[in-house]
């Protein structure tokens, strides 16, 4: 690998983006930012990119690498880490580093719905789940209170909590795109991994965070985080990791039900929001790359 320490960064307005942008300049890294709207940001130089869904964007994304110089492309938007990890190896072959996983595994991660349905096939435990229109008997079949959600998205955006069979449903989106399961009324935790695969699990970092307060009272993002050591937390985190031969640094929302076990709620395929509370995890990611390992 070339000796140069330029770092794409995009999602550079969000959470995730500010994270990794703040821990790689502190590094010592050249960091190039990347959004699609203008944003405040401690990189070397910003530049502004179409949506994901935009049919140019990863021809936009080739002329940043080409362009920049770049030795590291550490993507955090969710609409783009499938278009990116399809590339993955196209890029790794041009010596750039990308620590992400396997194109199938992101996209599981991707769909909540996917990703309850891998983990549980697994043994995994995950929330018991389900597919289908509001007050199908496969609905009704998880009991009350439940959860729907968007298979896709991120953010806890239109996550709503049903306490009761009749009560009046906000359907602003459409039932197939909803994935339905059981309330887990237990503590919440974000969990954040940096995954070698194949690797001891010695080796592997994590840091827990119990989610003190939610946005939404219930549901939502976190307000507040402490940091725990729950080592049985710790274990499931590292199970779903393997069990979809994850690789590279995971986010993953993990709640306990009423008897205190503890589920998989869903997995991100990127850092998290709150890796800045984590420097370990940048910490491992420098530390690939300067051993000249790309990824994949």
């Amino acid at each position: 690998m070339a000796n140069s320490k330029s770092v794409l960064v995009t999602g550079a307005g969000g959470p995730s983006g500010k994270a990794a942008i703040h821990a790689l300049k502190d590094k010592g890294f050249r960091v190039i930012a990347a959004d699609m709207a203008p944003t405040e940001h401690r990189a070397d130089a910003f530049a502004m990119v179409l949506p994901a869904a935009h049919p140019m964007y990863l021809t936009q994304l080739d002329d940043l690498l080409s362009t920049w110089e770049i030795n590291w492309l550490f993507p955090t938007v969710q609409e783009e880490l499938i278009l990116v990890a399809e590339k993955a190896d196209t890029y790794r072959r041009r010596g750039i580093a990308v620590y992400m996983a396997n194109p199938d595994a992101v996209a599981i991660c991707n769909d909540k719905w996917l990703t309850a349905q891998s983990l549980a096939a697994c043994g995994v435990a995950v929330p018991r789940s389900a597919i289908g229109e509001a007050g199908s008997a496969a609905i009704r079949g998880l009991g009350f209170p439940c959860v729907s959600k968007p298979r896709v998205g991120r953010g806890g955006r239109h996550v709503t909590v049903h306490d009761r069979a009749d009560i009046a449903l906000d359907m602003s989106v459409a039932d197939s795109n909803l994935v339905w399961q059981q309330f887990m009324s237990g503590t919440e935790y974000d969990v954040l991994l940096m995954i070698r695969r194949n690797r001891p699990v010695s080796e592997m970092i994590g840091a827990i965070f119990e989610k003190t307060s939610l946005r939404e009272g219930r549901t939502g993002n976190a307000l507040t985080l402490e940091r725990v050591g729950v080592p049985d937390v710790y274990d499931l985190a590292l199970s779903a990791a393997r069990a979809l031969d994850l690789e590279g640094p995971l986010d993953m929302d993990i709640r306990r039900d009423i008897n205190g076990v503890a589920h998989v709620l869903e997995i991100n395929a990127r850092i998290g929001a709150h890796t800045y509370k984590a420097p370990e995890i940048f910490d491992a990611l420098v530390d690939l790359y300067e051993t000249g390992y790309l990824g994949g």
